[in-house]
């Protein structure tokens, strides 16, 4: 079992949905890479899958590489707000058949240092956005006419 560690960066959490699912093993692959430079430390994963009769499979993820050895860390305490199985339920009222998703909450381990640097200096977070990769691609793509 991996050692209980307290996340130190900022957490975010993900609903993905995915329609006419079709795993390659590429989705795994990417986040198993984010993991291994160090990038995020995936806190939970959890798959569901609805198959055409409206049965429900859940799967909570512990393996990340595939390599047969649990990854997800141990959390010290309880952080609220990490997914549970009230929020898969709760996906899984809105899931058309025949469609999966993908549950994800993962500390942004980049930022530890930088953040802990910040805040050295005095610095507060006051305002933070996300912007979609599909907004940004339009914007460039306005541009480019």
């Amino acid at each position: 079992m991996a050692d209980i560690v307290r996340p130190a960066g900022p957490v975010d959490v993900a609903i993905i949905a995915f329609d006419e699912p079709k795993f390659d093993g590429s989705v795994a692959a990417a986040i198993a890479d984010l993991v291994a430079d160090g990038t995020v430390r995936i806190l939970d994963i959890v798959l569901v899958n609805k198959d055409a009769d409206g049965e429900v499979t859940l799967i909570e993820v512990t393996d990340v590489d595939g390599d047969g050895i649990p990854d997800l860390i141990a959390l010290q305490g309880d952080i609220p707000g990490l997914l549970s199985e009230t929020d898969a339920g709760l996906a899984v009222e809105e899931m058309p058949n025949n469609t999966a998703i993908a549950l994800l909450a993962w500390e942004n381990t980049w930022l530890v240092r930088a953040g802990q640097a910040i805040r050295n200096n005095g610095g507060t977070l006051v305002a933070f956005e996300r912007i979609p990769a599909e907004d940004v691609q339009a914007a460039l793509d306005a541009g480019d006419e």
